[in-house]
């Protein structure tokens, strides 16, 4: 299995791992909370707060579910593409972690926007009074968090290759993706031109060529004539 295809395998389980922590969380808040309802963790810091919430964080775009929906669906596509395009090489392992994550936390809020038409969410900081959230909205958080530290630390030189103009050699170089492809074609081009090269190679002993008589031959012709 190619290098391609394992992320993709990776990013697909990473992603459903993701989700279903998220909606497993979410089932046992529903299923033992009343709407509204409050369970302290520690005293006036942190509490389970069970709430439905039609828009995003701070009441921003109340009751636009499918506004949100639709900006969620085009945020994952929008991550697949940069995903597809740092695909390869360990130097982007981070990248696609924090891509998977990203990915994942948006997966799980948008099956509830579609499904119920809201998100749950439950964990509060009461202390600092910060909006209720869930287990989705942390790993979205925390990693744009870390990919906005990464692109500006490590990664800074590698937008054009997130957007796919440019590639990443494995010499640490950078190069338009369109000659990276021209390379690619030269050379497949010129091993097809060297292996036709090869095979049209008369053999060195042909089987056709007469054989020379050895000297014993030439002896035996030597005395069938006395």
């Amino acid at each position: 299995m190619s290098e391609r295809k394992k992320n993709y395998l990776f990013l697909i389980l990473g992603v459903a791992v993701i989700v279903l922590l998220d909606q497993v969380t979410k089932i046992v808040v529903v299923n033992n909370m009343e709407l509204n309802e409050s369970i302290p963790w520690i005293k006036d810091v942190f509490e389970i707060h069970y709430i439905q919430n039609s828009g995003m964080a701070w009441g921003l775009f109340k009751d636009q579910t499918w506004l949100l929906a639709i900006f969620s669906v085009v945020m994952i596509a929008g991550l697949l593409y940069v995903y597809n395009n740092v695909s390869e090489g360990k130097y982007y392992r981070l990248l696609r972690f924090l891509l998977l994550c990203i990915i994942g936390g948006a997966v799980g809020n948008l099956i509830d926007r579609i499904r119920l038409n809201y998100v749950i969410d439950f964990f509060y900081f009461k202390l600092i009074d910060f909006p209720v959230f869930n287990v989705a909205d942390i790993f979205v958080t925390v990693s744009v968090i870390l990919l906005l530290i990464l692109l500006i630390f490590k990664y800074r030189k590698d937008l054009d290759v997130m957007l796919g103009d440019k590639v990443r050699l494995s010499d640490g170089t950078y190069v338009e993706k369109k000659s990276k492809k021209q390379r690619e074609s030269t050379g497949s081009k010129e091993e097809s031109a060297e292996t036709k090269a090869e095979e049209s190679e008369p053999d060195d002993d042909p089987e056709s060529e007469a054989k020379e008589p050895d000297d014993s031959e030439k002896e035996n012709d030597g005395d069938s004539l006395i």
